[in-house]
C-alpha cells in the first residue's frame, strides 16, 4: 500500500481460504475454483480517501477502496468498505464484503446449489509494515 497515492496491492492463495470441513474445502479448491490452474485471488485498486488517514496518528480510519478483484480469472471492478488501523507505526487493513459465485464465472452444479451460499462473505485482513526505500 501506498499511503500518499492510496494504491493498494495483494494476493491470496486460494489454498489458504480455511472452511469448517475438510471435505467442503477440498470441493472447493479442486470443482469450483480450480485452484491448481488458477491459485491467486488478486485486488489492485486505491484507497479513494486516503488524505483522510493520518499514517502518523494512532487509531482507526474508516475508508473507501475501490478497484479490481480478480477470482478465477475474471476481473470485477468492486467499491468496498474497509478500515485502517494505525498502531505503533503499523497499518492493518480489514474489509468485509460479500460477492456471488457467478460474479467470477464459478460453476456450482445444481446438485449441491441448494448448499452452497448464494452469496459469499469475504474477509480480508492485511497487515503493512513501513518499507524505507
Amino acid at each position: 500500500m501506498d499511503v500518499k497515492t492510496g494504491e493498494i496491492v495483494f494476493n491470496a492463495l486460494i489454498k489458504s481460504f480455511e472452511f469448517s470441513r475438510a471435505l467442503m474445502q477440498e470441493h472447493f479448491n479442486e470443482n469450483y475454483m480450480e485452484s491448481d490452474k488458477i491459485p491467486n485471488a488478486k485486488f489492485k485498486g486505491l484507497v479513494l480517501n486516503i488524505k483522510d488517514v493520518d499514517v502518523k496518528k494512532d487509531g482507526d480510519y474508516a475508508v473507501d477502496v475501490k478497484g479490481d478483484l480478480t477470482v478465477h480469472g475474471v476481473v470485477k471492478n468492486i467499491t468496498v468498505k474497509a478500515v485502517l488501523q494505525v498502531k505503533a507505526g503499523k497499518i492493518k487493513g480489514t474489509s468485509k464484503f460479500t460477492v456471488t459465485a457467478g460474479d467470477f464465472n464459478i460453476a456450482i452444479p445444481s446438485v449441491v446449489q441448494e448448499k452452497i451460499a448464494k452469496e459469499i462473505e469475504v474477509t480480508v485482513e492485511m497487515n503493512y509494515e513501513a518499507v524505507n526505500k
